[in-house]
């Protein structure tokens, strides 16, 4: 893509595919998404994973799946883990979610507006046979990502705790 023209159309093309890091490397920055959080069914909090769900303003969403993400709470980037998806586990809904399990908080966050930085993709969404195989996916996946942000790079990037 060195020399090709960045235009809108191809920053959602790369979000549609999942390419969060092109997009970020044209875009100068981490893509990202706002909106405001609202109640789900709370079944990130009954499996061990609080999730807020946010209801972007934002018509673009990366490609569904799973990410590693930094949230801004109070004028603070945090590390956070996010699913874009139909949660096809549960429901297959048709409206897609965008769900975030913030590492290292324990905060009241309903009503609340919040910006969300995509900063490394780790796999597709898919279906699980039940809560334990979605439970066990769910600790690798913050596995990777705390990984990923223990790169000195990536701690850098947005000042991210």
């Amino acid at each position: 893509m060195r020399g090709a023209r960045i235009s809108s159309s191809t920053i959602r093309k790369l979000l549609a595919e999942g390419r969060i890091n092109l997009a970020r490397r044209m875009l100068g920055r981490p893509y990202g998404v706002e909106g405001v959080i609202i109640r789900g069914n709370r079944r990130g909090h009954t499996i061990g994973f609080p999730t807020a769900n946010l209801k972007p303003h934002n018509r673009v969403i990366p490609r569904f799946g799973v990410y590693a993400t930094a949230t801004l709470i109070d004028d603070v980037w945090r590390r956070s883990i996010t699913n874009v998806g139909v949660r096809p586990t549960f429901e297959n809904e048709i409206e897609p979610s965008v769900e975030t399990f913030i590492f290292d908080f324990d905060g009241d966050l309903y009503g609340d507006s919040l910006r969300l930085r995509f900063l490394y993709r780790i796999r597709d969404e898919r279906k699980f046979n039940g809560i334990d195989e979605l439970r066990t996916q769910i600790k690798k996946d913050c596995d990777v990502a705390l990984e990923y942000f223990s790169h000195e790079g990536v701690k850098n990037m947005l000042k991210i705790v």
